[in-house]
């Protein structure tokens, strides 16, 4: 009796080993998500390097996060405005080379990192959920300091700054139009493919745990503002798609799941060879005529 008391007693504690080493992982790994220090980058380009003038800007969100970003005035006076959103692990240094010749065809384009990211304060990023309030911030901005320029307001966002241009339109009915590149269509599905790449994790036990701690720690679900939800609120007004063919965090399906749940006027281009915030290297012209072509059209 005694032996087996303490084969018993032995069992029992490496399961309850097990479960706290689980535990403490899982918190670990949904903190890793929501405060991405090693994913902040510092600035690597400027407007000035192509040669346009620009604005530093400084604004806060309702929840007093100081964000940075630049504001460029189109070469005419314009009463149309691009918002431009990079996406999680970048800044807006990375989408300016392949989208600020919007300028030079009659825009006013605003760009700014999202909290956590860039030049923002901000120590939390929660891809996508507390980055609503972010171009919430960005557009009131925008009608307080340059109320002429902003009469019509279009989005542009990749990856994070698709979901987040997403949901802003469908609540937002002064949002005019947007371009989402490599939106992800679910934030549950997101984070699980980002698990598997970067730590070969199975969907099954572990991800429910990280999940139920990141809603712990958000104080709100955040699959319930996945695209998924909300596109199909925006239409009438248009939605431009891009996706790249070979995207290896988001999968080319979610582009098209999404496009099923958007209404018309839509429009789906899957990028060839390009994997996942390519899309604007592998398209090159093609990609910059599908832009202007988009927002001429729709803004």
């Amino acid at each position: 009796m005694t032996a087996i008391f303490y084969i018993i007693v032995g069992v029992l504690l490496a399961i309850l080993v097990v479960i706290l080493s689980v535990v403490y992982f899982c918190k670990r790994a949904a903190r890793k998500i929501l405060h991405p220090k090693t994913k902040r980058k510092a600035l690597h380009t400027w407007p000035d390097a192509y040669q346009i003038p620009y604005e530093n800007i400084s604004f806060q969100t309702e929840d007093h996060v100081t964000l940075k970003g630049w504001f460029i005035a189109s070469k005419e006076p314009s009463e149309k405005t691009i918002i431009l959103m990079h996406g999680w692990g970048m800044n807006r240094s990375d989408i300016l080379p392949h989208t600020c010749f919007l300028r030079d065809l009659g825009y006013n384009l605003f760009y700014f990192d999202f909290r956590a990211l860039g030049e923002s304060g901000g120590d939390t990023s929660s891809i996508g959920y507390l980055e609503l309030k972010d171009v919430r911030a960005a557009i009131q901005f925008l009608k307080e300091k340059y109320p002429a320029y902003c009469k019509k307001i279009g989005l542009y966002g990749l990856s994070l700054g698709g979901m987040v241009a997403i949901g802003e339109a469908a609540r937002n009915p002064e949002i005019a139009c947007i371009v989402a590149e490599a939106p992800y269509y679910s934030f549950r599905r997101v984070v699980s493919r980002w698990a598997w790449i970067h730590y070969h994790m199975p969907y099954f036990p572990l991800l429910p745990i990280i999940l139920h701690y990141l809603r712990q720690q958000l104080g709100a679900n955040p699959e319930r503002y996945s695209p998924r939800f909300t596109i199909g609120k925006i239409a009438p007004r248009p939605v431009f798609i891009i996706h790249g063919r070979y995207d290896n965090l988001v999968p080319a399906a979610h582009a098209r799941w999404l496009y099923r749940e958007a209404g018309d006027p839509k429009t789906l281009w899957l990028v060839p060879g390009a994997r996942h915030g390519k899309c604007g290297e592998m398209g090159g012209f093609e990609y910059k005529q599908r832009l202007a072509d988009f927002f001429r059209a729709s803004l």
